[in-house]
């Protein structure tokens, strides 16, 4: 069991959250599919590296030409997308993790499909990861499957945190950045907002070094933000009730002293010239924190019926073309179509339209362009 270590000063952390913004250029958004695609931002001209993403996420080219369509296409497909209905291709895979063994992973998305598909088949297999999760998808859920859902999430909830790296009042400077793990799932009317290994990040916002006259040293962190499974922002805070349920966990494993020193005055620990100590956490300290405000945000929740292929589809100028997965009826890309002003439907290769029967329900991703 990782052991809980309480810390001067954390007590006055009430520091409202700073925003991270979402990738703003097309460089950025193509940093971040490479990082969540293949672990790290990759070498080479910019056209190869979004030709290796197509190619890695559908299997080759998808979408109309040009850099911007694609990089934006593949970014709301992989990562997010604040008018979607359905889950990226991310938190497909979240999800999935989360499944099966009740915990997320933040490996190179790439390898995590490879190590579900060894967990799920015995071995590995290659091609598109969209058809691979969806493949995953139909083996591990049977006849469920999860639905993205909005859902409210009270301020205040408690939830614990685990420190990624190692803070100290000794090696720590204000303005580093600080990296925790969400170590218990956030449910919420059913729904799975944070699953345990959720991520999150804060900042040293004051570091105190010991002083004579006893006096210890002192480190405060903002404790700004933590990442749903849709991978949303929601602002959190070291706040009363997250402080309540730090002190009733020091008591509860006697360790009422180290309590007091956290969440209560810090005296003179010893004599005149006697120099205190630095404040020491190393990774893996626990903690609670809490949700700063009311959030409306994304997430998934168990439904009856198979898992659902997808249908990676792009509008353009009232016309509607399509690149389909195994399973996918001509009739569901019509019904989408019927959605679309002055829309037609169009395939290729698809036999007559018939209802998708209960082995295989299928939803449309539409992209507007």
């Amino acid at each position: 069991m990782k052991k809980l270590i309480l810390t001067a000063g954390l007590a006055a952390l009430l520091t409202a959250s700073a925003a991270a913004a979402e990738p703003a250029t097309l460089t950025d958004k193509a940093d971040k599919l490479d990082e969540v695609i293949f672990g790290s931002v990759q070498e080479g001209a910019f056209l190869d590296r979004v030709n290796a993403m197509d190619a890695a996420v559908y299997g080759g080219a998808n979408g109309p030409a040009g850099l911007d369509n694609r990089v934006s296409g593949l970014y709301r497909d992989v990562i997010r997308d604040e008018n979607a209905s359905q889950p990226s291709l991310s938190t497909r895979v979240n999800t999935l993790e989360y499944y099966l063994t009740d915990e997320i992973k933040q490996d190179a998305l790439s390898s995590r499909v490879e190590m579900l598909e060894n967990t799920v088949f015995g071995v590995s297999k290659t091609g598109a990861l969209d058809v691979r999760v969806n493949e995953l998808e139909k083996a591990v859920y049977g006849d469920t499957h999860f639905e993205l859902v909005t859902v409210r999430l009270p301020a205040n909830t408690v939830f614990k945190i685990s420190l990624n790296e190692d803070v100290s009042s000794k090696s720590n400077q204000e303005g580093d950045v600080v990296h925790f793990t969400v170590q218990e799932d956030v449910m919420q009317d059913d729904v799975l907002v944070l699953p345990r290994g959720a991520q999150g990040s804060g900042v040293v916002t004051k570091v105190t070094r010991p002083k004579f006259f006893g006096r210890s040293g002192s480190l405060e962190i903002s404790f700004n933000q933590v990442f749903s499974i849709d991978a949303e922002e929601i602002p959190t805070v070291l706040g009363p009730e997250a402080q309540e349920k730090l002190k009733m966990e020091a008591a509860a494993v006697g360790a009422s002293a180290v309590g007091a020193l956290a969440l209560g005055p810090i005296g003179l620990v010893g004599g005149l010239f006697i120099k205190g100590k630095d404040v020491e956490m190393p990774a893996g300290t626990e903690l609670y924190i809490q949700t700063q405000q009311d959030v409306e945000t994304h997430g998934m929740k168990q439904a009856e019926g198979a898992p659902k292929a997808i249908l990676h589809k792009t509008v353009k100028g009232g016309e509607v073309t399509a690149e389909m997965t195994d399973h996918v009826e001509k009739s569901a890309l019509a019904d989408e179509a019927k959605a679309e002003p002055a829309a037609e439907s169009e395939t290729e290769g698809a036999g007559e339209a018939a209802a998708p029967g209960e082995d295989e329900p299928s939803v449309v991703i539409i992209r507007h362009e």
